[in-house]
């Protein structure tokens, strides 16, 4: 069961940087102005808040799966959220970078 808590808190300290950088880039760019990413242009809204929206949703499905596990499970359900809170949050600092950069 700590496995479930400790996956918990790491998730949110992984969304929290990842909605604190989609809100900064939100604020440096300007409306109807479309985001620079390294895979291409996109618009502003979806450039900046799908993958932390996205992130956010996976989260809670893994949160559940964490729930129902028990035994090895649980520690393979724990290793799966170890893993992807941080992958996810530099991939979204990857694609930001541009717009992130001073």
């Amino acid at each position: 069961m700590i496995l479930t808590y400790i996956g918990d808190a790491l998730w949110v300290l992984v969304l929290a940087t990842m909605f604190g950088a989609a809100r900064q880039a939100w604020g440096r760019t300007r409306p109807g102005e479309p985001v620079r990413l390294p895979i291409g242009e996109i618009g502003r809204g979806l450039g900046v808040w799908a993958l932390p929206f996205a992130a956010f949703a996976f989260s809670l499905w893994l949160a559940l799966r964490a729930r129902d596990a028990e035994g090895e499970a649980a520690l393979i359900v724990f290793g799966v959220r170890a893993t992807t809170a941080p992958l996810l949050a530099l991939l979204q600092l990857w694609l930001l970078k541009g717009v992130l950069r001073p």
